[in-house]
């Protein structure tokens, strides 16, 4: 078979996965993951210290208060934009972007 043929083959069936919800990208998983610390992290029964370095370096970061908020004092993300003054897709990207790099600090 054509190396060629098999390349768009393979593409073609991951866009597939991912379309019908099969196949979620690395962001996704790791994010997922770290979704799940942040929650126990913040609920105070597992205080890891590298999750605690990881946010507490995030500090600086405008929307840093989105982790506390969401994760531990269960504001919805429509509370918190409101909170912010902006759009809920605001917050969530950046609850996102916060995320991700918590879990790339602990890696």
């Amino acid at each position: 078979m054509d190396e060629q043929l098999i390349r768009q083959i393979v593409i073609q069936t991951i866009q597939e996965l991912k379309r019908n919800g099969m196949l979620k990208s690395v962001d996704e998983l790791a994010y997922s993951d770290v979704s799940g610390l942040l929650a126990a992290y913040y609920d105070g029964g597992e205080q890891d210290t590298q999750i605690r370095a990881a946010v507490e370096g995030l500090k600086g970061d405008y929307y840093y208060k989105v982790l506390p908020l969401y994760f531990g004092y269960k504001y919805t993300i429509e509370q918190i934009a409101e909170e912010f003054g902006v759009e809920v897709s605001t917050i969530v990207r950046n609850k996102k972007r916060l995320c991700l790099q918590v879990y790339n600090a602990i890696q």
